[in-house]
């Protein structure tokens, strides 16, 4: 059920793109290549940037937290999402 939930605040953080045009290119970028990383834990693949997740997710929150709150507020969802799976 964790992961389930976790699959699901992907999807939140991937309809805020959706709904929020100022997100610049490079941002979006950012964003996708850190779901895809998400997405390779949960498969239990290897990653290719060996930056802790958590990290990277702080790292974003961060950055959106001004510009973009909701993106924020999605990226610390995940956040607790993963570490409620002990990721």
């Amino acid at each position: 059920m964790p992961e389930a939930h976790l699959r699901q605040r992907l999807a939140e953080l991937h309809a805020e793109l959706e709904r929020d045009p100022d997100v610049d290119d490079e941002s979006k970028q950012l964003l996708e290549a850190l779901t895809a990383d998400i997405r390779r834990v949960l498969e239990r693949e290897e990653r290719e940037d060996d930056t802790p997740l958590t990290e990277q997710l702080a790292e974003g929150v961060r950055r959106f937290e001004e510009s973009h709150p909701e993106l924020a507020a999605a990226l610390n969802r995940i956040a607790n999402a993963l570490s409620n799976l002990g990721i």
